[in-house]
């Protein structure tokens, strides 16, 4: 039985500081305490600063307490950057991006791989592309009413054309640009690209900085488990870190705690499956056959941001079950883990679905973020039971028998 757990996550892409996502934590976490009839309280963030922001949740049922160090590997601050830069960059940027991505044959796999993660690739370069149009329209109709009425040349009317066809597309790009992710979407392609190409010098040494902390926690051992999880771009992330890790210590998960490897809502092929991602398929090997470390991923249908039936080392579509090589790939539903209403209200909603991977569930589950970070029972034993945690635990919260625990 664990009674005391270390959590690492690596968010997404995502602008989330530290302090963003304990709010959101401990918003969860009182969702969580109704769906499994826990007790779970949640202390103030700490060194939010530092880049290490972490806190701690204590969970509490018949039978058990288990207490937890959830730590955020961030790198928001990154995103932020690159979120922040000059507008015409980025769209020449994307262009490149664009371009590469296709021309390269990678969007093509990923068409074999699940056409919706295809569907998806395009989606904010043709949001450009709309706006582009919209925009040339307007400041074509603008320009040929203002050259007539207002200033009896063709000339000065192309001109104040141009202008409006500009000042559109920019407004299109804040709205409704920003409330569908369009620079985000923008920025994420784009930085994975560089990423890939090893041209994020940033990055890497984030990733240098992780896998130091990794390997002084597990060299501590002071805990019963570590788990080391990673939420759509975060899960390549926490790929890289890991390899990492174990460059500098082939024994990292021999010192103590157990060491498990969580990757849920995952884009790893996203890189894996380019020409230039050698690297991505080096590391996930690496990871996939160290017999220390137990991985699993988890993918849901309804989530289109990831890569679902796809095995992200052998990178080969898979049917009903993967075959026995690492990771173990749980194949899960979100509308089986939210309420009727609360899934008719998000159908539709991809962004959502995609972050119920790190929320709390409405409903008991086979897969449940929280229980995976609170529950006594080992990630090893969560994760290959029939129904996961719904076999584990009873009504009351307590563990249906402790000796499964171990």
């Amino acid at each position: 039985m664990i009674r005391k757990r270390h959590f690492f996550h690596a968010p997404g892409f995502d602008p989330y500081d530290a302090a963003s996502q304990h709010r959101r934590f401990v918003r969860e976490a009182a969702r969580f305490q109704t769906t499994w009839n826990v007790s779970a309280v949640v202390s103030d963030l700490r060194d939010p600063s530092a880049g290490e922001g972490h806190w701690s949740v204590t969970a509490t049922a018949p039978g058990w307490t288990v207490e937890a160090c959830y730590e955020i590997l961030d790198w928001d601050d990154i995103v932020r950057a690159e979120l922040d830069g000059p507008a015409t960059s980025r769209l020449w940027k994307a262009l490149v991006t664009f371009v590469d991505f296709i021309a390269s044959g990678a969007v093509g796999r990923y068409f074999g791989a699940n056409w919706r993660y295809a569907l998806f690739f395009f989606v904010p370069f043709l949001n450009v592309i709309l706006f582009a149009v919209v925009a040339i329209i307007l400041g074509w109709v603008a320009g040929a009413a203002l050259g007539s009425l207002l200033f009896g040349s063709a000339g000065l009317g192309a001109v104040a054309g141009l202008v409006v066809a500009v000042l559109a597309f920019w407004l299109l790009m804040r709205w409704p640009g920003d409330r569908w992710r369009v620079n985000q979407g923008l920025a994420d392609w784009i930085f994975a690209r560089d990423y890939m190409l090893r041209r994020r010098r940033d990055v890497e040494a984030r990733a240098e900085a992780f896998a130091d902390r990794l390997v002084a926690r597990a060299r501590r051992a002071d805990a019963d488990e570590i788990i080391v999880a990673g939420h759509s771009l975060g899960a390549t992330i926490v790929v890289d870190m890991l390899a990492r890790a174990l460059a500098r210590d082939p024994d990292l998960g021999r010192h103590g705690p157990q060491l498990g490897v969580l990757t849920i809502g995952a884009t790893i092929p996203k890189l894996a499956l380019h020409p230039g991602g050698d690297w991505v398929r080096a590391a996930a090997r690496r990871i996939a056959a160290e017999p220390s470390l137990t991985w699993a991923e988890f993918q849901a249908r309804d989530d289109v941001i990831s890569f679902h039936k796809f095995h992200p080392v052998e990178l080969k579509r898979f049917k009903d079950v993967n075959d026995a090589s690492p990771p173990v790939i749980r194949r899960v539903q979100i509308h089986e883990m939210l309420s009727e209403a609360a899934f008719r209200r998000y159908r539709f909603n991809f962004m959502r679905l995609h972050y119920q991977f790190v929320m709390a569930n409405e409903r008991r589950a086979l897969y449940d973020y929280f229980m995976l970070i609170c529950g006594p029972a080992p990630f090893r034993r969560t994760i290959n039971q029939a129904n996961g945690p719904v076999d584990l635990y009873g009504a009351d919260g307590s563990l249906r028998d402790p000796a499964v625990a171990g």
